[in-house]
């Protein structure tokens, strides 16, 4: 058994001049490096996303870890923006980036949604639990759907799985 310990500290600069990550930014990158991670070191694929209380939030495939993903806003502007997300999307509003990702394919498993699947998938040896507050499960579930809304509707699905990208 591998035991991850992820400790979030945030230092408040005594000059302006640092750039502070924002919380989300934050947790997609460290959850997606701890799935490469995962995935290059016991060739696990499949992950359960679980709240320290033991509850599945989140089933997730890893499907690639080698996707650089290219945003372009343009002119358009987000309408209804969650406030977790207004400083890293209002930073980035006027121009366009490039991020390395990992792709993925997920299932929610809140309000017993999926729970035949998130049952079969507790007894597969080939899925690997990663445990986190049950705040972060939240805040990544939010991530990966908002990251889903944002694809072409013809790309949101795959095998009745959702889409998304995780920033690295």
């Amino acid at each position: 058994i591998i035991k991850y310990y992820i400790t979030e500290m945030i230092i408040q600069p005594s000059e302006k001049r640092f750039v502070m990550i924002p919380r989300s930014q934050f947790v997609q990158s460290i959850i997606a490096q701890c799935l490469v991670e995962l995935s290059s070191s016991r060739s696990t694929f499949r992950f359960s996303i679980q709240g320290r209380d033991g509850k599945v939030y989140i089933l997730m495939w890893l499907l690639n870890v080698d996707t650089l993903l290219v945003e372009s806003l343009g002119n358009s502007a987000p309408s209804n923006v969650f406030t977790l997300f207004e400083d890293s999307l209002r930073s980035h509003a006027k121009s366009s980036g490039n991020w390395n990702a990992v792709k993925v394919l997920y299932h929610p498993c809140i309000k017993n949604r999926n729970k035949d699947l998130a049952d079969s998938w507790g007894n597969d040896i080939g899925v690997h639990s990663l445990i986190f507050p049950s705040k972060t499960c939240l805040e990544l579930l939010l991530i990966l759907s908002l990251s889903n809304a944002s694809l072409p509707p013809s790309l949101r699905c795959m095998n009745s799985f959702q889409v998304a990208f995780l920033k690295v």
